[in-house]
């Protein structure tokens, strides 16, 4: 299982509106592929079945679930220190849900409640963070959310 990251989450009512402020305070763990600095729309959350890729599918994996989807509007700032990391996206993607309607642990509650208090067409500042993560033998790449904020 994945190490939880500290966060800071703010969601406050301000003058009438609300305001979302998330930002991951912590240091990142592995190598950074790539860093994204965005403005994004948020798009809504979609719900995204199992692509039936492995031989747990459909029943045993924990493929699918609700994702927030964000369009990139424009980047503000990208770095590619190696040759593996993600290029510049069109779109962006955080689970917040299991298939079966939990809250996706691996994604921060700071997180999943910053991105419940958005309204779809809202425009905010997402960055996000390619990194390749070794963890008691296994290797993968993990896009992690840095910041998002109004």
């Amino acid at each position: 299982m994945r190490k939880m990251i500290p966060l800071l989450a703010i969601a406050a009512l301000l003058s009438g509106c609300a305001t979302v402020s998330y930002e991951n305070v912590a240091q990142l763990p592995g190598e950074t592929l790539s860093l994204h600095r965005t403005v994004a729309r948020f798009e809504g959350t979609v719900e995204a079945p199992c692509r039936f890729r492995t031989s747990q599918c459909p029943d045993k994996c924990d493929h699918g679930g609700t994702y927030a989807v964000f369009a990139i509007v424009e980047y503000t700032g990208y770095e590619k220190p190696g040759k593996y990391g993600d290029g510049k996206q069109e779109r962006f993607q955080v689970r917040v849900a299991h298939k079966d309607g939990t809250p996706d642990a691996e994604t921060p509650e700071a997180l999943r409640l910053a991105i419940a208090a958005l309204k779809p067409g809202q425009v905010v500042g997402l960055d996000w963070a390619h990194v390749y993560v070794t963890e008691g033998g296994v290797s993968a790449p993990e896009r992690i959310v840095t910041r998002l904020a109004e």
